[in-house]
């Protein structure tokens, strides 16, 4: 099934994301609405029935997956209640997201048997997010829970990398993922790092976390600049976004209407197109992002012409 939006027809997601706060300074920057206000319960189980029951016509998918999150999400009294919610209205999968701020504060044993991953930030810098999130890592998968952990490759953070890889490999997440910033609408000048420094500090972690049998996905940087990483491309999958301001039947689609990728012409001869988003034309339109080129396959050994 499809919906049209300004960059033409895309199929309607299975999953929503439903942002319950107005402030998130701990999430990943992409360029997302910022709501005016918080939702309240009654909105967000409102939400919930519109995405469940209120999508079960002829022309309409329910959701079967829903992405929590959100400051203070992991604290509100009544989280684990629409949770509960979540589940009787038929959703299969329930990710919920924890920010930075919140570390301290998680009380993992109030999901467990109620959350199918909970996504914890490991954020190495001078703030000392690493150090609180790999023991929230290890807090979590105590009290039974499977999780997965995220590093945003900030400035700050890429300089650590391989050390906080080495932390993150003891806490023993199901998988961590590597984020390149999105860019922030309407901030030409969103600070980011090199990106070859950033490549060659990601390249250190990885095999640090491959060692300590942690998978590792890589998102947000186009195959061409990864080199050897480029395996590790995961595409990114739409889902309806739900804040204060965008509810319901007035919810958007994370891509194209939150975030757009741009590929170029070259992309479609590119071995790795298939699972490449492609990168944001804010940083390739900066000095220092080269232009996207095709990758070739690597010729099998053996083989022979005609």
């Amino acid at each position: 099934m499809l919906t049209f939006t300004s960059a033409g027809a895309v199929s309607k997601p299975r999953t929503v994301q439903i942002r319950v706060q107005r402030a998130y300074p701990g999430r990943i920057r992409a360029g997302a609405p910022v709501p005016t206000r918080s939702m309240s319960a009654e909105e967000i189980e409102a939400n919930l029935r519109f995405f469940t029951e209120g999508q079960t016509g002829p022309r309409t998918r329910p959701a079967t997956t829903l992405v929590l999150s959100g400051v203070g999400v992991v604290s509100r009294a009544e989280t684990p209640a629409l949770l509960d919610l979540a589940r009787t209205l038929g959703v299969e999968r329930v990710v919920l997201h924890c920010g930075t701020e919140d570390l301290e504060r998680l009380e993992p044993a109030l999901f467990r048997d109620r959350v199918d991953v909970l996504v914890l930030p490991v954020q190495p810098g001078p703030s000392g997010g690493s150090i609180a999130g790999t023991r929230a890592l290890g807090r979590s998968r105590a009290a039974g829970l499977t999780v997965a952990s995220n590093t945003v490759l900030t400035p700050a953070a890429v300089p650590h990398l391989e050390a906080s890889a080495r932390a993150i490999a003891a806490a023993g997440p199901g998988r961590h993922t590597y984020t390149w910033p999105f860019p922030i609408a309407g901030n030409a000048s969103s600070h980011v790092p090199g990106v070859r420094a950033a490549v060659r500090s990601l390249e250190q972690a990885v095999r640090v976390l491959e060692r300590g049998g942690v998978v590792v996905g890589v998102k947000g940087l186009p195959g061409c600049y990864l080199g050897g990483l480029a395996r590790l491309l995961w595409k990114s999958a739409n889902r309806w976004y739900v804040d204060a301001d965008h509810q319901c039947g007035g919810a958007v689609l994370f891509y194209p209407e939150v975030a757009r990728f741009h590929k170029d012409e070259a992309c479609r001869f590119c071995s790795l197109d298939p699972a490449c988003d492609g990168f944001f034309s804010t940083y390739l339109r900066r000095e220092g992002f080269p232009a996207l080129a095709p990758v070739q396959p690597e010729p099998v050994e053996g083989g022979s012409a005609g």
